[in-house]
């Protein structure tokens, strides 16, 4: 067991098919988590990805041993769920959150997402502010409507459960996973949800998003809908059942 002091920040990274562009983006994270200068560490979750992606977070961890670095790896692909909530229970940190790693919500969101959780909050929530072009209008078309069903089945007062950027108090937030059902993309919607049913203050700060076009989109719009449609209708029967 560790005999280093407890970090105040844990920065779960949850990596899945990430590619050569992992370095730079972990190095962008470092950066600016050294220039914030409280004490954190980050926790690399690889989420069996079948690319090269965990001997690239294998080596930046061997490459700077300077830096408070730590992997896991799954043997068996979770989804990113599964990973975040891995995280959390591996997290040390008084604070901990996700990020998601390509940065098309950039590192600097990070700072405001913490003074929240200081000024009080136990979860918050970055809300994209999308940063429009033509290619990219689709993505916001999407991620606006599913937030209207969201609130419509489930009565949530949030706006953008499904961001990539969530940050925690994380004594208030580790007792709520046990009862959380999804352990992929539909985690977010559910933690949320969950932690404003169990009367945690949650708030949301906006980001902005600035979509990537160097990298391939995991989105299928027909597909996707229709899996997270099911998703909810499933989850509000299990809130229904008082699951």
């Amino acid at each position: 067991m560790s005999t280093e002091p407890a970090p105040d920040l844990t920065v779960i990274v949850p990596c899945y098919r990430e590619g050569p562009t992992l370095p730079e983006s972990l190095r962008r994270v470092t950066d600016w988590l050294e220039r914030r200068g409280l004490p954190w560490e980050l926790l690399l979750i690889d989420d069996a990805s079948p690319d090269g992606t965990r001997a690239l977070a294998d080596a930046f961890v061997a490459a700077h041993p300077e830096l408070p670095l730590r992997t896991a790896h799954h043997a068996v692909n979770t989804g990113r769920g599964g990973a975040v909530a891995d995280g959390l229970r591996l997290a040390r940190g008084r604070l901990a959150g996700f990020l998601d790693i390509d940065l098309e919500i950039s590192e600097q969101a990070i700072g405001p997402c913490l003074d929240a959780l200081e000024a009080g909050a136990d979860l918050v929530v970055g809300r994209r502010r999308y940063v429009l072009a033509a290619h990219s209008l689709g993505r916001h078309v999407l991620s606006r409507g599913y937030a209207r069903l969201v609130a419509a089945l489930l009565g949530t007062r949030l706006h953008d459960t499904e961001s990539g950027c969530k940050w925690f108090r994380r004594a208030a937030i580790v007792p709520l996973l046990d009862r959380v059902a999804d352990r992929g993309w539909f985690f977010d919607t559910e933690i949320c949800v969950r932690a404003e049913r169990a009367g945690l203050a949650v708030a949301e700060v906006p980001v902005d998003f600035v979509r990537r076009f160097d990298k391939p989109s995991t989105v299928r719009p027909l597909r996707d809908s229709l899996v997270y449609l099911l998703a909810l209708l499933r989850f509000r029967a299990r809130l229904a059942r008082g699951g």
